[in-house]
């Protein structure tokens, strides 16, 4: 009898270090995953992936689909009121200098209307996309982090590399960008749902 309460007693604690051990490798957090992502990216890019050192990894930034919305649109309409006031600009030509306006300046402001016309077409179809995306809207598109590591350079020396790392939102977190300086970050990756494929057949 004590021997058979023995083997249970033995039996459920090897089950339940079996759930622990099964729940710890179920519960990945989004960090350890971007770490392993972003070291299996730069060691097979390294001049010597064994030297490779982890520094830090923080998360700075996020970006929804909404953000992206937004930023379309207000590229969209910053492109609507350079062209308003190109075509103010070329409207005194038209009682000023006719001739000229007839030969040239015309053409320029036609040219100018059909790009509003489009850029007007285009932010109608950026709302109806995010309309259909409906509370998808508000989900992360991508996120932006601080890393760092130690790694040999050519020389065999080992220098502290940091980077502004951008990444895909859940399950994959999968690199978009590594850049060394602000002005190479990506100011809005993954866009939003639909947009890539919109917005190429108003440009091709």
């Amino acid at each position: 009898m004590i021997k058979q309460i023995n083997n249970l007693i033995i039996g459920f604690t090897l089950i339940a270090l079996g759930l622990i051990s099964c729940e710890s490798e179920k519960k990945l957090t989004r960090q350890d995953m971007v770490k392993n992502s972003v070291e299996e990216y730069l060691k097979s890019k390294m001049n010597d992936p064994a030297s490779y050192e982890f520094v830090d990894l923080k998360l700075i930034d996020s970006v929804s689909y909404l953000d992206n919305v937004n930023y379309r649109i207000e590229d969209f309409e910053g492109d609507i009121k350079y062209e308003m006031n190109m075509i103010a600009a070329i409207a005194p030509y038209e009682k000023e200098f006719p001739k000229i306006w007839e030969e040239s300046k015309k053409a320029q402001t036609e040219e100018l209307k059909t790009k509003i016309e489009r850029s007007e077409k285009i932010i109608s179809e950026i709302e109806r996309l995010k309309l259909e995306l409906g509370e998808k809207v508000n989900d992360i598109a991508s996120y932006t982090y601080l890393y760092s590591f130690r790694g040999n350079n050519k020389m065999g020396a080992k220098v502290l590399n940091e980077y502004i790392l951008q990444t895909d939102p859940a399950p994959n977190f999968g690199i978009l960008n590594l850049a060394e300086n602000e002005d190479k970050v990506t100011l809005n990756p993954n866009d939003f749902p639909g947009y890539k494929e919109m917005i190429t057949k108003y440009f091709n």
